[in-house]
């Protein structure tokens, strides 16, 4: 009998390691450098000697046409994929492995169910994280005089030390309610250490959560970052031009891109659609990635339900 493949599952694998292979690749596959422009002047086309202005739509020249500055944008998503791909691999990576190792062993510590609830984190959790990362990064992430990559940790920072409780009380919860098991029980009166338990009983059934959770985690980074672009506060640094009054993202993420090219959407839309596009594309693949593994996890319980 041959096993059946989970469609989403594929897909949103296949989707994810090529945005993978952009972030990676994406700097030196891009058609020109981050910092191109189309000059302005006469140029020859297809109509003959024209004067060319950007924007200019798309062509076999500029595949995703260029910005108002006259920058190519299929080069600005290329070479911004490494800040947003990896930003956001990295930061749930480590809200993860912060938040989940705080929650198994707080979980593992507690001593019955109102002790479970009495060990959440529930301050950090009640405010939105866009509030106070927008309120602490706003006088310096706009015209900065730190680095990009001061810019980069310092942001990447906050968003860790803002998911971390989150994750730590998603754990804690799970961990303290698997103890509750009987088997857990039977194990501990056998003379089952709390290190045996946790590597015998609690890491093996909480695998599967660890692995959804990340995938949650990277999906609430995305979200943030999105969030973060609307209000004009860009990933790696934001610069303000007073005499257009516009925003101008110094990474070229994709968030960012999105952010400065909102004015377009009314006209020249290929400004903004194609930044979306991908923006959109890479937090797809993680619904899918999700939803494909849910669906593995309710057929495998159907097959061996959990007892």
């Amino acid at each position: 009998m041959t096993k059946k493949w989970n469609v989403k599952l594929v897909t949103g694998l296949f989707l994810l390691a090529v945005f993978v292979l952009i972030g990676l690749f994406g700097s030196y596959i891009a058609p020109y450098p981050a910092d191109y422009k189309v000059k302005v002047g006469y140029m020859e086309t297809d109509n003959g000697k024209e004067f060319v202005a950007p924007p200019l739509e798309p062509s076999e020249q500029y595949l995703f046409g260029t910005d108002k500055w006259g920058k190519d944008i299929l080069s600005l998503i290329l070479h911004g994929a490494k800040y947003t791909v990896f930003t956001v691999l990295i930061v749930a990576a480590v809200r993860l492995f912060a938040g989940g190792i705080a929650g198994v062993f707080g979980g593992l510590a507690a001593n019955g169910r109102k002790r479970s609830k009495h060990g959440r984190i529930t301050l950090l959790t009640s405010i939105p994280p866009v509030i106070l990362i927008y309120f602490i990064m706003l006088g310096i992430n706009i015209n900065p005089s730190l680095s990009t990559f001061s810019l980069i940790m310092i942001q990447g920072v906050l968003m860790v030390a803002l998911g971390v409780p989150g994750v730590y009380n998603v754990v804690y919860s799970k961990t303290a309610e698997i103890k509750e098991n009987l088997f857990i029980m039977a194990s501990v009166t056998l003379g089952g250490n709390k290190s045996h338990i946790l590597k015998k009983h609690i890491l093996p059934i909480l695998k599967g959560d660890f692995i959804i959770l990340y995938l949650n985690e990277t999906i609430q980074v995305l979200h943030l970052m999105g969030q973060l672009a609307i209000f004009n506060l860009f990933f790696g640094g934001t610069v303000f031009q007073p005499d257009f009054s516009t925003y101008i993202s110094m990474t070229n993420e994709w968030s960012g891109l999105i952010g400065q090219s909102r004015a377009f959407l009314s006209y020249t839309q290929w400004i903004l659609i194609y930044p979306l596009l991908a923006f959109m594309l890479f937090l797809f693949s993680f619904y899918l990635i999700s939803q494909g593994l849910s669906e593995q996890s309710r057929k495998s319980h159907r097959k061996n339900p959990y007892i």
